[in-house]
Parts: C-alpha cells; sequence; structure tokens
C-alpha cells in the first residue's frame, strides 16, 4: 500500500540522493519506468550515479543519449522512479524536460533530464501485512570505486 505525500522529496530520499556513497562495490540500482510510444511501461536501471537531487521539487537523471528510455522522455516526459530498499521505498512520479549538454558538461553521449516532480507515494506495510519487509533492494557490483555523479554538479 502507498500514501501520497506530496512533491517534496522527504528528508531520508533526498538526502541519499545527494549523499550516497557511489565509491562502494555494492551498488544500488534505482529501477525508473517510462511510457514509450504505444503507452506501455519501459522499464530501466541506473544508479545514484545518474540520478541526484537538484531540489526537494527536482530530480536529475542522466541516460545514454540514445536509448529508448531518453527518447521516451523526450517523446512524452513521463517516468516514474522507484526507490526501493532496506531503508525505504518510494514512487516518484514526474515530468522530465531536457537540459542541453553545454549547460551540464556530461558530453554528447549522455541526456540530462530535470524531472519535476508532480507525485510522490511512500509505500508501507497494511495491518494484514504486518511483521513484512523489504530486506534488499536491487544492487550490482561497481567497476567504477572512485567515479564521480553525473546527475550531481553542485551542493543545495
Amino acid at each position: 500500500m502507498s500514501d501520497d505525500i506530496g512533491r517534496e522529496l522527504p528528508p531520508d530520499l533526498f538526502n541519499a540522493l545527494w549523499y550516497e556513497d557511489v565509491t562502494v562495490e555494492r551498488g544500488r540500482a534505482i529501477l525508473i519506468i517510462t511510457a514509450d510510444e504505444n503507452g506501455w511501461p519501459h522499464p530501466a536501471l541506473l544508479s545514484f550515479r545518474e540520478v541526484g537531487a537538484r531540489d526537494p521539487n527536482t530530480v536529475r537523471v542522466v541516460t545514454y543519449n540514445g536509448s529508448t528510455t531518453t527518447r521516451n522522455m523526450r517523446e512524452n516526459g513521463k517516468l516514474t522512479i522507484v526507490f526501493v530498499d532496506e531503508r525505504f521505498t518510494y514512487y516518484v512520479k514526474g515530468t522530465a524536460r531536457e537540459i542541453p549538454a553545454h549547460l551540464t558538461g556530461t558530453g554528447e553521449y549522455f541526456a540530462t533530464m530535470d524531472v519535476r516532480i508532480t507525485q510522490i507515494l511512500k509505500d508501507f506495510t497494511g495491518s494484514d501485512e504486518e511483521g513484512a519487509y523489504i530486506i534488499s533492494g536491487i544492487t550490482f557490483h561497481n567497476p567504477w570505486p572512485t567515479g564521480g555523479r553525473p546527475a550531481q554538479t553542485q551542493q543545495p
């Protein structure tokens, strides 16, 4: 079940988007879902290297320039970002707007989108699910132990 908590990133998610350690060997994956030209959901996995908070109402997403995910965001702008691990579960819905590459410094191979948040849902355990909880999110082996965060260009 989930509660609509508005359009502003809650402190725990905002802090994770700013301060998640992207140098650890076991990275945390983030699921994003866009809508294709036929209205079908299109999933993609990103990491905290490619997803960051610009401010409490905006999430920045960096994707490959020629990807289906990027094409979908350019065409209709709608996406849902799913954050799920042992700390929290949030579904962040929003509308993407592309930022020109010369303003972001990410280069020609990437597309940078600022996602204006339209709704945030926080998942919770219902009374009939008592005792159930998330023990892990999707994780991956991180081959970039010293890499930066392209989605992060300035501190709040």
